[in-house]
Parts: C-alpha cells; structure tokens; sequence
C-alpha cells in the first residue's frame, strides 16, 4: 500500500507531491527521510530539489552524502535556489556548488558577490575560493602523477590488461583477474582521467569567473578573491594571469602589488609565472632572502626557469654586483637553513648569469656547509651537472676528494663527460688510493686512449723500455688486459701478430690462455704458427695438444714452431715424434727435430746430421749447417769444408764459408781471452 502510494507521489505532477515528501523528509525518521530523497530525486522537480537543497544543513551526514554523489540531478536547482529570495536556501545553495565543484555555476556565486546581505556575499567569495583551491590541487595533483609515472616507468594500462591474460594462459583454472598492484594502477588512472575532463570542463568557468569577480568587485573580500586569482595563475593560459597584460582592470593593481611580494607555499607558480610572464621583475636579493618556509623554497628552487627566460637582466644585475650572494651574505643565509634547503640554492647559483668559476666556488662553499649530508652533497651536484657543456669543472674535481664512493664515482663520470683538458692527469690521481668502483670508471675513461697510445708508440720504442712501459700501463689500466684480448681474438692479421708479440714481450701468455689456443687452431697459417710459438711460454697448454698440431697441420712453418716448443718443454715421451720428424721432406722441420733430439741427449746426432748434410737438396744441407752451427757439434766440419769447397749449389758454398769463418773467428777470440786471462 505505502508503495503504491509512494509511486503515486513521484508520477504526480501536483506540486504539492513535493511538499509532502519535503516534509517527510524534514519530519520524519531516519530510514523515512532516505525513502523521501530518493524520491525526489526520481521526480527530478527544481520546487522539490530546492527544498532538498534547503533542508541540507540540518540532514544526516549519509543523506548529505547521497546529495552530494547525486549533485548533477541538482544542477537546475540549485541554479534557481543561488537566487531564491530565501536566505538559508540560497546560502545551503552556494554550499553546495562549492562541495560539489559545479564550476559551470561559478556565474551564481559572481551574482551573489554584489548582494547588500554581508553573509550572502561572503558565502559567494568562500564558494569562489573553495573551487579555486580544487582546481588547483587538482592540477597539481595530476601533474606529480605524470611525473611519477614517468620517473618509475610504470606499466601502462593496456600492459596490465595483458598481464591478466598472460595469467589466465599461466593458470587455466583461476580467472583472468590483474592483481592488487595493476587493480590499484587501473583505478588510479580512471580516477586521473575523471579528474581531468572535470578540470578541463569547469576550469575556464572558474578562471572567468575570479577574473570577472576581481574586476567589478569592490567590496570587504576583494582579498579573497585575490587569493582565488593567485591559486588559478599555475599556466601561462591563465585567464586571471591574463589580468596583468589587460588595458584597464579593477584587479590588475593588486594582483601586481602581491606578485612582487615573497609568495605563499600555494602561491609560488603565480609568483614563478608573474616574473616570467607577466613582466614583474621583484628585487632577487629581497624576495629570496625572506623566504623561510620550506615547501615554498624548494617550491621556487625547482621552478629555474624563471632565472632561464631572456628578460631577466634586473634581477641578474642584482646577482652579478653582489646584491644576494656575494660571499658573506651567502654565507649568512645559508647559516640559517638546514643541509637540505641550503643544497637547493645551488639550483638558483647554476642558473644564474655568473661565471662558472665563481659558481664553483659558491657551490663549494655549500659543499662545506652540508657537511655529512650526502643527499644535499648529491643535490649540489646535480645542479653543476645540468650546466652547459664546456662549463668549470671545480666542483667536480672537489667532489673526487668526497668521503662517500657514490658521489666519487658520480663526479669522475661527469669530468669524463665534459672531457676538460687535463682531464686524464686529473683521474690518473685516483688509481692509487681509489675503490674498485671508481678505479673500474676510470679505466673505461682513459683506458681507451691510455691503451691506444701505448699500442702506436710500441713499436718506435726499444724492447726494454717498451717492456717497462707496457707492464706500467698493465698496472694502472684494469681492462688492458681485454682490450689486447679483443685486438688477438679479431682484426687485421698484421695488428693480431703485433698484439701476440706485445703478449710475449709483456709475459701475458698465462692470462690468454684461451685466446692463445684459439690461435693455433687459426685459419691464417702466420696466426698459427706465432700462436704455436707463443704456446712455449705458456705452461697451462698440454704438449698432447702441439703433438696434434704438429701431426696434423698442413704448413710447414707451423710444424717447425711446434718442434722448438717440444724442445723447450724437454718432455722424454716425445722422442719417438722427433726422430720420426728428422726424416722429415721439411728442411726447417728436419733440422728442429734434430736439434730437439740433442738437447734430450738419448741418442748421437752425427748420422742424422750427416745424412742431411749429404742430401740432394740444396736448402736440407744449408738448414743442416744451421743445425749444426747451434748445436755445436763440430765433429762434422770437415764436412762442411768438402761443402765450401765443391758443392754444385753456389749458395752452399757461400753459407758453408761463413760458418767456417765465423767458427774460426770464435777460436780466435777464446785464444786471445786464455792469454789475456
């Protein structure tokens, strides 16, 4: 029954229906009142919504509530109740726009503005004021969002949807559902794009507003809506920002005379924009100095393009001639803050027209007085980054000398980057004393250059001082070590030999093992035959595996470097291979084996020697009296003498002569040391 009678009541179009569920809902009980609402609301009548709008103050807080998520149904209303002839409904109405944030009323509050009813037009003003503030939070809110997205690289929205069904693939039982962190992402950016169509819907509403309002308003609030203009001046768009470029406006004066007055904390885009945009130029020294609350300092401090825009040579003149910081009054200004807020002057010190010089020294003074503080030391730093390049590198070169490896590290990258002169000797300093960390930064820096220039001086330099060179860059450069690995491994054949010679001169054989064995299996016989060669000083490589090269490899230059390294390991369980090779058709070969075979001493050399030295090619008797000369087996000269005297081969001849005169020569020599002895 009392449902059908409540259906009756919304379908009538009797305006006494309202009057009766308005008294329902000013007289009756708790649940009565919530029925009658919603009623209302259904009825969608402006005379019953303005009596809901009325009754507001003295509802229930969830009544209040339910008209506050419902305030669009009440857009009509409270229009028409912004001019009701009844003060407590048109004051409850102005209320509620402000709670609301229905900007696209602001016009309702600019007409109660002018009402001779002192509570009616400070209603409006708060209103005003209170949408303003929204609007400004709102913006703000938005833009630390942006930031913060753009500073953590979250996951965008269409990620986090494929998230869910790269689980549900993972997972085939359980649903696709995002987890907590992508739900709470999701909602967080609904809620930032309703936020901004209702800023980008109602916004210029209100900026038009405060600005209309500034300008006829000559009343007791024209400080509050003042303030109301300042919250709106956050973008050069600004319609109250405008106010400073207009011919003629009541506001403009005030609006001037606050701008150039140190600002509030909710102020500071409204003072950084009257300077940069409005050509308000407030004395630096005067308007800094006074500053004392935190959030605006670091609020100004941040925003350095208004120290950046081209018009600003006022306030540059104030700097350059000492007005604000010179040395003493630096130093007084920066006693009364903390670590923290005096770091932050030095954002103002980078992008100010001084020289840079003097600019480190400033900042050095800040260095001082941070103290322990490492995050104002980073702040500090930071700012002398974002200078142009070319710029001093003082307060770098300082910061090489921080107690903390972080800032270290950080001040070496930064001179590596802008590449000073001296650059090299200054970072050199650092490789006796230094971390690993800032040492490993170093190398990369200057081990380039250090390394190449070691590589084009190698071979204009005599051995031994090319040897103490080369160990003393070793040394000092970590990485030298890989670099020459990489100069082995690829590259031009002729640079891949020079870089195994430097290895052998430099006794790196054992730190290349790898490369080394990747050498001797080379597809450049040159790269085997130096690699096999380099294999002697390297104790890490089996014989077993030169055995194989020697067995397998199809150049005889190879073969031949492999038999003078099985000489050198002196190993007995080779003989077999080596006399085996001193038959060999290789004339080098051959005469390698045999030599290896002397120096084991287990069997004579005289016969295979002397087969060689009959043999019918020319070039196996002239490496046979190579053979002989370095082993010193002289039982076999009168041999080489038959040789010298009638070998058919003219080259025979002449290098048998001259190992017969170079042994007569060393007879001579040790004759004349027995008598001088």
């Amino acid at each position: 029954m009392l449902d059908r009678l409540l259906h009756a009541l919304i379908q009538s179009k009797n305006e006494a229906a309202d009057d009766v569920l308005l008294e329902a809902l000013r007289l009756g009980e708790d649940g009565e009142k919530q029925t009658a609402l919603r009623a209302l609301v259904r009825r969608k009548t402006v005379r019953g919504l303005s009596g809901a709008i009325g009754l507001y103050d003295s509802l229930p807080d969830d009544l209040r509530l339910a008209i506050l998520n419902d305030i669009k149904v009440y857009h009509h209303a409270l229009r028409e109740s912004g001019r009701s002839d009844q003060i407590p409904v048109r004051l409850a109405a102005l209320k509620l726009i402000a709670l609301g944030r229905q900007g696209k009323l602001a016009y309702v509050l600019s007409e109660n503005l002018h009402s001779s009813d002192e509570a009616i037009s400070k209603a409006a003003t708060e209103a005003l004021v209170a949408l303003a503030r929204w609007v400004s939070l709102e913006t703000r809110a938005l833009q630390r969002g942006i930031a913060d997205l753009a500073d953590e690289g979250s996951t965008p929205v269409s990620e986090v949807r494929l998230q869910g069904v790269r689980d549900e693939q993972s997972d085939p039982t359980q649903p696709a559902t995002p987890g907590a962190a992508s739900l709470a992402s999701l909602r967080a950016e609904h809620e930032a794009q309703a936020t901004y169509r209702d800023l980008l819907d109602q916004r210029p509403e209100i900026e038009a507003t405060v600005a209309r309002a500034l300008d006829v308003h000559r009343g007791r609030h024209g400080a509050d809506l003042l303030r109301a203009a300042l919250l709106l001046c956050d973008w050069p768009g600004s319609k109250t920002l405008g106010i400073l470029h207009a011919t003629k406006h009541g506001g403009k004066t005030p609006l001037v005379r606050r701008l150039q007055q140190p600002p509030a904390s909710e102020h500071v885009e409204a003072f950084l924009l009257g300077a940069s945009h409005g050509q308000l130029r407030s004395h630096f020294g005067l308007a800094f100095a006074h500053i004392d609350e935190a959030p605006v300092l670091d609020a100004l401090l941040r925003k350095t393009h208004w120290l950046k825009d081209h018009n600003l040579q006022i306030s540059m003149h104030q700097v350059a001639r000492g007005a604000w910081w010179g040395e003493s009054e630096l130093q007084r200004d920066i006693e009364r803050r903390n670590p923290e807020d005096a770091a932050r002057i030095a954002d103002w010190i980078a992008a100010s027209a001084c020289a840079d010089t003097a600019q480190d020294e400033r900042m050095a003074q800040l260095c001082q007085h941070v103290g322990d503080s490492f995050a104002a030391r980073l702040r500090i730093f930071r700012a002398a980054a974002r200078r142009k390049q070319g710029t001093s590198v003082g307060i770098f070169r300082k910061l090489l000398d921080d107690p903390d490896e972080r800032l270290v590290r950080l001040a070496a990258r930064e001179i590596v980057r802008r590449r000073p002169a001296d650059f090299e000797n200054m970072l050199l300093k650092l490789m006796t004393n230094a971390s690993d960390s800032v040492r490993r930064v170093v190398s990369r820096a200057i081990g380039q250059s250090g390394f190449e220039n070691f590589w084009q001086r190698f071979d204009r330099l005599d051995k031994s001082t090319r040897k103490q060179a080369g160990k003393a860059m070793f040394k000092i450069l970590p990485d030298a070590l890989q670099r020459l690995q990489r100069r082995l491994a690829a590259g031009p054949i002729e640079q891949r030999l020079k870089a195994m010679q430097m290895a052998h001169e430099l006794e790196l054989g054992e730190p290349l093992r790898e490369t080394i064995l990747q050498l001797c299996s080379d597809a450049n016989p040159r790269l085997r035959s130096k690699g096999v060669a380099m294999s002697a000083t390297v104790p890490g490589i089996g014989a077993e595996s030169l055995v194989e090269r020697l067995i397998n490899d199809t150049d005889p230059r190879v073969r031949a470097n492999t038999l003078e390294v099985l000489e050198q390991r002196n190993d007995m369980r080779f003989i077999s291979v080596l006399a085996q090779r001193a038959r060999s058709a290789q004339s080098r070969e051959r005469a390698n084996a045999i030599k290896a075979l002397h120096r084991l001493k287990v069997m004579t050399v005289t016969q295979p020697l002397l087969m060689m030295l009959r043999d019918p090619r020319s070039e196996h008797r002239i490496s046979a009296m190579w053979a002989l000369r370095q082993i010193g087996w002289w039982q076999l000269l009168g041999e080489v003498g038959r040789l010298a005297r009638s070998d058919s081969d003219l080259r025979v001849r002449r290098y048998a002569l001259g190992l017969l005169r170079g042994i007569a020569e060393m007879a001579q020599a040790a004759k004349a040391a027995k008598k001088a002895g």
